[in-house]
């Protein structure tokens, strides 16, 4: 009987092993992600990166909807992302990294969105340059060793019916262990095709006779990257979409941010002061 089960405890452990025995090791991912956005002459001949598109903002609480223009800018260094809005009391949203410190403006009445607020919180995802991903030249993998970007292949998970590896990154630094970041690479052409932000707030002790409390509330940024297409070289994404979601206060708030981009522009030559808000430059 011992016999019997040391044999399948051996099989279960090499059945395991053969399960995970396909995923790539985080610099052997990293190396087919590069590949899989060109050459690696072309990837380092473009200086800069302007992407011009069409912007859409969508809340359910309440409920809104509009849309306007949207354009992102970034060499190695500074990222400025910007989408303008038919709305009064949301006109924009500009978000922006800017000689190695996080620009984002208050939308109105010195308040910034959901979006904004997020990320003004987590500076880090703009800092390390995670924020848009391919969008912008500030992307980390680009060059790993020198961001230090730290990756964990944990294995493969389902997106939209396509496989992905699902990877853990760690921001540099001490972080919150409330605060996880993961990153999603298509299995079959190692496309970076999402990124998750998630932070769990755990409720406080509940004291005798209070109700309703929620054991924890979520808040979550999730970013999706689709569309690739082939420009000058380059394999990058067309149609980008930001997504939150908080569970606090009982009550789920999702808020979408999209861009429909319309044209890249690369190598474009920018005036000495560029990056900025500060019209009155």
């Amino acid at each position: 009987m011992f016999r019997l089960l040391s044999i399948s405890f051996v099989v279960l452990v090499l059945s395991t092993n053969f399960l995970f025995a396909d995923d790539p090791k985080p610099a052997e991912l990293i190396s087919k992600h590069l590949e899989s956005i060109g050459k690696k002459d072309v990837r380092e001949s473009v200086k800069t990166i302007m992407i011009v598109g069409s912007s859409l903002f969508e809340s359910n609480a309440p409920v809104i909807r509009g849309g306007g223009r949207s354009v992102a800018v970034s060499d190695q260094g500074n990222l400025l992302f910007a989408m303008s809005f038919n709305s009064r009391d949301y006109p924009f949203e500009k978000i922006g990294y800017f000689d190695s410190k996080v620009n984002i403006p208050y939308v109105n009445a010195g308040k910034r969105s959901l979006l904004g607020a997020f990320i003004s919180e987590h500076s880090k995802i703009l800092s390390e340059g995670l924020f848009a991903g391919l969008l912008s030249l500030r992307w980390p993998l680009h060059d790993a060793e020198q961001s230090k970007a730290k990756v964990r292949v944990t294995g493969k998970k389902k997106l939209d019916g396509r496989e992905t590896y699902v990877v853990d990154y760690a921001p540099s630094g001490s972080g919150s262990g409330e605060f996880k970041i993961k990153l999603y690479f298509d299995a079959e052409t190692y496309r970076h095709v999402r990124t998750e932000y998630r932070r769990e707030i755990a409720a406080p002790t509940q004291r005798f006779g209070q109700q309703n409390q929620i054991a924890s509330s979520q808040i979550t940024l999730v970013e999706e990257f689709s569309d690739f297409r082939v420009i000058e070289g380059l394999t990058l994404p067309y149609a980008y979409k930001a997504i939150f979601t908080s569970n606090s206060n009982s009550t789920l708030y999702e808020n979408t941010w999209g861009i429909k981009v319309e044209e890249y522009r690369l190598n474009q030559a920018l005036q000495p002061g560029f990056f900025t808000f500060d019209t009155g430059k």
